[in-house]
């Protein structure tokens, strides 16, 4: 029996990335987009309203890639990335004549289980069209669960996300400070960490505390990958965000979120 998602937890909630294969985009044109988001929603809202494979939080499709912040419910999220994956590929092979894989290899995740981690990946995952040079701001790009969180969907078929989790504990306007105000300084320090989240030069001024003495000198990035994941965990204390860290020491949040787990 697959294990249930406790929804007003973290618990069975994961970081899912899904890329084309060669890095190749896989979304070509708006009918393509419009497909993946039909995908999304048949899997959060079936239409007998009796088994319901997941809940997804956070979506965002890129040309070549896919972010989903999702929980299992009635499949294990493997089955689930399964299942969309051969229902898009299906499609866009049949739509564009062509046969063979269309996604690299096995899909990526991560679990998810501390709340301010995900209230990172919300931020993170919505602002990936700005990093990517798309747009300037989160709200500008089409095709991310933004719009949800902007303004909330009335009709219930409409919408994909289930927003339980991120306003448990942060109300909406929480929620879109953390990730409008992504590109500030701060680098999506979150509410959550309730006046404790440094800027950055600050966040900088404490890491290089941290360096071991025989790399004094030595550019926080040019460290052994082996001391900046221990540096990131002496952090945990200091009110520095995932991505001050993934910025200052060149690492990405799975990255330092494992080795904090391990740590523990």
């Amino acid at each position: 029996m697959p294990r249930k998602s406790r929804v007003y937890s973290t618990s069975g909630i994961y970081h899912v990335m899904v890329r084309g294969i060669n890095r190749e985009n896989i979304f070509l044109d708006e009918i393509d987009f419009l497909k993946m988001e039909k995908i999304l929603r048949s899997l959060t809202k079936p239409a007998d309203n009796d088994h319901q494979l997941c809940k997804i939080y956070a979506y965002c499709i890129m040309s070549n890639h896919l972010h989903l912040l999702m929980a299992e419910l009635d499949e294990p999220i493997s089955d689930v990335v399964k299942r969309l994956g051969i229902e898009y590929a299906s499609y866009f092979n049949r739509r564009r004549k062509r046969s063979g894989p269309l996604f690299e290899g096995r899909f990526r995740s991560e679990p998810v289980d501390e709340y301010d981690y995900f209230a990172t990946l919300l931020a993170y995952i919505h602002y990936n069209p700005v990093k990517a040079g798309i747009v300037e701001h989160p709200d500008g790009y089409k095709w991310s669960s933004w719009h949800e969180y902007e303004l909330p969907v009335k009709n219930d078929y409409q919408g994909i996300c289930e927003q339980s989790v991120p306003f448990r504990k942060l109300t909406r306007a929480q929620v879109k400070k953390l990730v409008l105000n992504a590109e500030e300084p701060k680098l999506f320090c979150s509410p959550l960490d309730k006046g404790r989240c440094v800027d950055i030069e600050e966040a900088e001024r404490i890491l290089k505390r941290m360096v071991p003495e025989k790399y004094n000198g030595m550019d926080l990035k040019e460290l052994p990958k082996v001391e900046r994941l221990e540096i990131s965990v002496k952090a945990a204390d200091f009110g520095i965000t995932y991505f001050q860290l993934a910025t200052l020491l060149d690492l990405n949040n799975s990255a330092i979120f494992r080795q904090r787990q391990k740590s523990r």
